[in-house]
């Protein structure tokens, strides 16, 4: 890579795996007011000129509401015609960030996966065919993603088919609830994501009408129904269900964790 310092109008930040969060770049914005140097950003040439961003969407957007006109960036040493690589880069900096969602690190693996599969598409039955040259046994006997997905990110392969199941969401509804609460609950998203598209745009109309007073996937399907909305154990009933599952060991660890409340119980029932 090289690094240059670019005009931010030349910069096509468009398609982005991410929608930004205001007060991200409200907060860069306000650390390149006060001069803190931060890290460049990369970017790819465009055949035709200009550059196409590989990270750093909130830098951007920060030094733009900064009044700058100029960013300094990493230039890759590959064009921004090459789709898989562009994106891979993309997806490879999103994935090791914290402060990602489960819905954008959703988005970020079905992406990994539909470059994934079209690298390594499924094996031919068979023997190979005369002069076909075999060069590695993983092109013969390629991997489902889920699988070469969970090794390199260290979970179980489960977690990453529920990923892709989340990634499914209609893709306006993702970028329209991207900033809500939602976007960073498992459950509600995969019960989102079981929805016809049709019912998930209706589903997130009622999310994000603050008025509506509906904060769940099961109360905006229950509206939609014009049915009562499911009853929800409450919270302490949940912690008991959980409780009674532990090992003896945990559950005195859980005594000790606990022993004011619990004796301030006992004390409440002895008066």
């Amino acid at each position: 890579m090289t690094r240059q310092i670019i005009q931010i109008s030349d910069i096509d930040t468009s398609g982005r795996l991410r929608e930004l969060r205001p007060d991200w770049v409200a907060a860069i914005a306000e650390q390149v007011q006060a001069g803190e140097v931060l890290p460049p950003i990369e970017v790819a040439p465009k055949p035709q000129g200009g550059w196409r961003l590989l990270i750093g969407g909130h830098r951007v957007a920060g030094h733009q509401q900064a009044g700058r006109t100029e960013i300094e960036a990493d230039v890759a040493d590959f064009s921004a015609d090459d789709e898989p690589a562009c994106r891979m880069r993309e997806i490879k900096e999103n994935l090791v960030r914290a402060e990602l969602t489960v819905l954008d690190r959703a988005v970020a693996l079905a992406e990994w996966k539909r470059i994934y599969e079209a690298q390594n598409p499924l094996p031919k039955r068979g023997r190979p065919a005369a002069g076909e040259k075999i060069d590695n046994l993983s092109n013969i006997f390629a991997e489902r993603f889920s699988e070469a997905a969970a090794r390199a990110l260290g979970v179980n392969e489960r977690s990453v088919q529920r990923d892709v199941e989340i990634a499914s969401i209609d893709a306006t509804v993702r970028r329209e609830l991207a900033l809500h609460p939602i976007a960073n609950n498992q459950a509600e998203l995969l019960a989102l994501a079981r929805e016809s598209a049709a019912r998930q745009r209706r589903v997130a109309a009622h999310l994000l009408d603050v008025a509506s007073g509906i904060g769940s996937v099961a109360d905006a399907v229950a509206a939609i129904d014009k049915t009562p909305p499911p009853e929800r154990a409450p919270a302490w009933e949940k912690i008991s269900n959980t409780f009674s599952k532990l090992k003896e060991a945990q559950q005195y660890a859980f005594f000790d964790a606990h022993a004011d409340a619990i004796k301030s119980w006992l004390k409440s029932k002895k008066a």
